[in-house]
């Protein structure tokens, strides 16, 4: 079973202000006085410290590890805000309403770009069959969008080509690899957490060459509603883009190429599967 509880990057994503400050307007926004909460893979617990700041009457945190469940408890105390947060150590998936009440607002930030790494899909799907997540319930994030583009990029490492998933920059928020974009971006998928969604991603979309060269890669972006009118793309810590190796094609400007893209979401980089084809 994949278990998502890295204290290290849970200590990334607090520190990461871009983030944190995104998700604190959204609640402020959206969490009303009385409001019920439920903070799911709670981690720091700086989620639901925000949902109570708002004004929640109940905050239910619940969190898989033991060591993040702990500091967690320890958190809400030392915050004088240990009558009005619940904490849960189980598996979110598994949660009932003989649990908790009957939510008005679910923060469930386990978000990577694209949903593939995360349990994000399979935890929101899990509690809308169980009954925790209504028509009425509000949900941080909203939705989902994938994007991508087609590039090329250097795999050299130590004088060794190693064709692995490259990603930003924990520190300078960049990628560090001599890249050549060979595409615009192209959207591929949307997912609205609010609405029942297929967790097997089946994406297409078709690209007009912008440069000639050798396709090596596959740039993914995402972004996410937090609230009315408001957005997050990446960050440090959050839907940090990613260029994932594909088998090299050479190409030259406007070629036309059909791009396949199958995953389903949660189970990593194990269950993805790309197909580049050049038309006609």
């Amino acid at each position: 079973m994949r278990i998502w509880s890295d204290v290290e990057y849970v200590y990334r994503c607090l520190a990461d202000t871009r983030r944190t400050n995104a998700f604190e307007a959204a609640i402020q926004a959206t969490v009303k006085p009385g409001d019920v909460v439920v903070d799911l893979g709670t981690g720091s617990g700086i989620m639901a410290l925000f949902a109570m700041r708002a004004g929640a009457r109940r905050v239910y945190a619940v969190e898989i590890g033991d060591y993040l469940s702990q500091s967690a408890r320890r958190t809400f105390r030392d915050n004088g805000f240990e009558s009005g947060i619940v904490s849960l150590q189980m598996d979110a998936r598994n949660l009932t309403l003989s649990d908790v009440e009957m939510p008005d607002v679910v923060i469930c930030e386990m978000i990577t770009t694209g949903l593939i790494g995360e349990m994000q899909g399979p935890v929101i799907n899990a509690l809308r069959r169980s009954g925790v997540i209504g028509k009425r319930t509000k949900l941080i994030p909203s939705y989902l969008r994938l994007k991508a583009s087609l590039v090329h990029v250097d795999y050299g490492f130590s004088g060794f080509q190693l064709r692995f998933p490259i990603f930003i920059d924990y520190f300078s928020g960049r990628f560090e690899r001599p890249m050549e974009n060979l595409s615009t971006f192209a959207d591929l998928c949307s997912v609205e957490f609010g609405e029942p969604f297929n967790e097997a991603i089946q994406a297409r979309a078709n690209y007009s060459i912008i440069g000639a060269g050798t396709i090596n890669g596959l740039r993914l972006e995402s972004t996410t509603g937090l609230a009315a009118n408001t957005s997050l793309a990446d960050s440090t810590s959050y839907c940090q883009p990613v260029i994932v190796p594909l088998d090299p094609l050479e190409v030259n400007v406007g070629d036309l190429v059909s791009l396949s893209l199958n995953y389903t979401m949660g189970r990593g980089f194990d269950d993805l599967n790309c197909d580049l084809k050049i038309q006609g």
